[in-house]
This record gives structure tokens, C-alpha cells and sequence, in this order.
């Protein structure tokens, strides 16, 4: 007679499952660190495969590309999912770029890769393949480079439920921060009240984006232009504010949402720009860890003199600090708004509208916007 497996056991038995992928992760990095020469170097591409990642052995980040699957082991260990959507593959060198900077200064932070291994389930899924470039010098050297592309991070509850989205790429100091914030929701939408939970995160962070952004404002002296509303718009904040009135939770948000409707950063000009990424960018901070991958990203095995990776580490840090205020005031706030105002029904058509109207590189243009038909170019296509 088979013996009933005591409650005990059988927990024991799920977790074991749902952690059997990272323990063999961590197994092989073992592996990895301890051998040297060609077995190295075999050793760290299986480790890539086990974990479904170019460059698994700065990050020993196990990732899914199954959503149910995904799904199935957030539900066991009560998690939520993080869904990284991109261009290519992430377990391609050439994946888009954002992807490639998320592994190389994000995901290689011991801080970052900790939050992602102990409180999230990671799946990654390609949107479509990512298009490359290469450059021919006619002399046997080429460069190969992807070119346009652009990549998300959303967060899901075990059922599937979208909570939210991070577009584009930030600074390890913010990404850290939103993983935190992320793992408070998760804790708060466990307690009920779902849709209170969830809108006052939304109103909490698009009141802190905007902040932000009056702040940057008054210290750098660069502004948006005002665009005049059209009668869509007007109607749509009225619809918005009369919501309001029937939601305590949406009675909470303040109002400068719907008065500063209309304003975008995509109007600065590359100066500002350059001004405002060279204002932040003491904010931006890498691991030691990523320092080191940066450089042997960027030098290979040759040591780089000192005067070269301060210069190189400079412009990356005032890039990074651009690209992390526009990705979080213009894009993440966007989709604060979408949230707030019942836009958002499941992941697939929100990642649609995501790529459709703020990364530019909508699904059914098959050129991703670099071949416009109307312009000539004395080639044949």
C-alpha cells in the first residue's frame, strides 16, 4: 500500500522542483570558476545554455522561455514574474542593445542579480528578431552591430496578470530601486484590495517621474514646450477625472497628471540632452563587477590605460544617466498614465502599444522604420 506523503514532504518536494534549474546554474558556474583554458570555455557556453543567457557567468541568472512554465514555478514559490521582452535573442551575443547593456551593467551587479534570483521568477521572450549591420572595410576586417531595437521589463503576477512595465534601460541605482519597489507590491497586493494596491502605485510613481522632472528642470533651466490640447485630448481628461469620482483610490491622484497633458521630452534637442545626462550622471554607479566586464567588453585581454577607461566610464555614465531620465519621466510615466486611466488589459497588447507608440518600432512595419519608401537611394531593393 503506498504511503501518503505528509504535507512536509510534499513542499518540499514542489520547492525542490521549482529550484532544480538554478541549482544546476549554480552548479556549473561552480564548475566554471574552478577550470581554466578551453575547459573554461566549454564549460561557461553549457553554462549560458542551462541558463538561457549570453554571459551567464557574470549574472548565475536562470531564465525561462516558457511564460506558462514560468508561470507554473512563480505560482509554487509565490512570486511574481519579471518578462524581459526584446529584440533577438537573449542568449545571443547579438541580442539589441539594451538587452546587451541589461546583462553587461545590470544583471552582472551581485546587488541586482540578488533581487532577481531570490524574489522574482525571470522569463525572457523575443519579440522579433533584432536587425544587424555589418561593416565591410574591404580588407578583410568587418564590424558586425545590431542596429534599432528595444526592450522592456514587465512585471507579472504568478497568474499572469500584468502589474506593470520598464521600458528601455536605466542606471543600475534606479533598476535596483524598481526591483525593490516591485517586490513591495507584491507584498501589498497579497494583503487584497488589488485595484487600490495597484492604482495608488500607479499614481505614487507618475507623481514621482514628474517631480523629478520639475526638479531637473528648475536646476538645469531646460523645458518643455506647452502643446495645445486637441478636443480628443480635453474629452479624455474629462472622461479620466470623472473615474475619479467613483474610485476612492482614483479621488487620490492629483490632478497636475491631466494638466500637463501633452508635454514630452522627445521635443529637447540633443544640447539639453547633453546637459541633463552630464547633470545626473554622478547618480549613475556601476558594480566593480560590471566595471570589469566593461572593460573586458571593451579592451578584451589588453589592460586599457587608466586616462582610456576614465574617458569611457565618463561617457557611459552621462549616456546611461540620459537614457534612464527619458526611459523613466517620458516612457515609464506614459504607461503609469495607461494603468491609471484602465488602458492596460494583458501583457501581449500592452507590449503591442509599447513598441507601437513609444519604442517607435511597431509590428507591422516589417523594416522597423529603416526603409522609408518615399526616399530614394540609387539601390536596388
Amino acid at each position: 500500500m503506498p504511503r501518503t506523503m505528509t504535507l512536509a514532504a510534499t513542499l518540499m518536494l514542489v520547492f525542490t522542483c521549482a529550484f532544480a534549474d538554478q541549482f544546476e546554474v549554480d552548479e556549473l558556474y561552480a564548475r566554471v570558476m574552478k577550470a581554466q583554458g578551453p575547459e573554461r570555455a566549454q564549460l561557461e557556453a553549457q553554462l549560458d545554455k542551462a541558463c538561457a543567457q549570453k554571459d551567464c557567468r557574470m549574472t548565475r541568472l536562470f531564465w525561462y522561455t516558457d511564460l506558462a512554465e514560468a508561470e507554473r514555478v512563480a505560482s509554487q514559490l509565490g512570486r511574481p514574474v519579471i518578462s524581459l521582452h526584446l529584440l533577438g535573442r537573449l542568449d545571443e551575443e547579438l541580442s539589441c542593445a539594451n538587452s546587451r547593456f541589461f546583462r553587461t551593467t545590470l544583471y552582472s551587479d551581485p546587488a541586482i542579480a540578488a533581487l532577481l534570483r531570490d524574489e522574482f521568477v525571470l522569463h525572457w521572450h523575443s519579440v522579433r528578431p533584432v536587425p544587424r549591420i555589418t561593416i565591410d572595410f574591404g580588407d578583410g576586417r568587418k564590424i558586425q552591430q545590431t542596429i534599432t531595437g528595444n526592450s522592456a521589463h514587465y512585471l507579472l503576477a504568478s497568474n499572469g496578470v500584468v502589474l506593470d512595465a520598464l521600458p528601455g534601460l536605466h542606471s543600475p541605482n534606479a533598476f535596483r530601486e524598481q526591483l525593490e519597489r516591485w517586490v513591495r507590491l507584491h507584498q501589498l497586493l497579497r494583503q487584497g484590495d488589488v485595484a487600490g494596491v495597484l492604482a495608488r502605485y500607479h499614481a505614487d510613481a507618475f507623481n514621482e517621474a514628474t517631480q523629478h522632472w520639475r526638479e531637473l528642470s528648475a536646476r538645469s533651466g531646460v523645458v518643455i514646450e506647452k502643446r495645445k490640447l486637441t478636443k480628443t485630448q480635453i474629452d479624455s481628461i474629462a472622461l479620466v477625472a470623472s473615474r475619479q469620482a467613483a474610485s476612492k483610490a482614483r479621488v487620490e491622484r492629483p490632478m497636475f497628471a491631466q494638466l500637463e497633458f501633452g508635454q514630452s521630452l522627445t521635443t529637447l534637442q540633443p544640447t539639453q540632452w547633453e546637459k541633463l545626462g552630464a547633470m545626473e550622471q554622478d547618480r549613475v554607479t556601476f558594480a566593480p563587477e560590471s566595471i570589469d566586464v566593461i572593460r573586458r567588453k571593451q579592451f578584451g585581454d589588453d589592460a586599457p590605460h587608466t586616462e582610456e577607461m576614465n574617458t569611457l566610464m565618463e561617457n557611459l555614465r552621462r549616456t546611461v544617466a540620459a537614457e534612464t531620465i527619458f526611459n523613466e519621466i517620458e516612457l515609464h510615466r506614459q504607461i503609469h498614465s495607461w494603468f491609471l486611466n484602465g488602458e492596460v488589459e494583458d501583457l501581449l497588447s500592452l507590449n503591442e502599444r509599447i513598441y507601437d507608440e513609444l519604442f517607435l518600432t511597431p509590428s507591422k512595419d516589417p523594416w522597423l522604420g529603416l526603409r522609408t519608401p518615399s526616399v530614394f537611394t540609387a539601390l536596388n531593393q
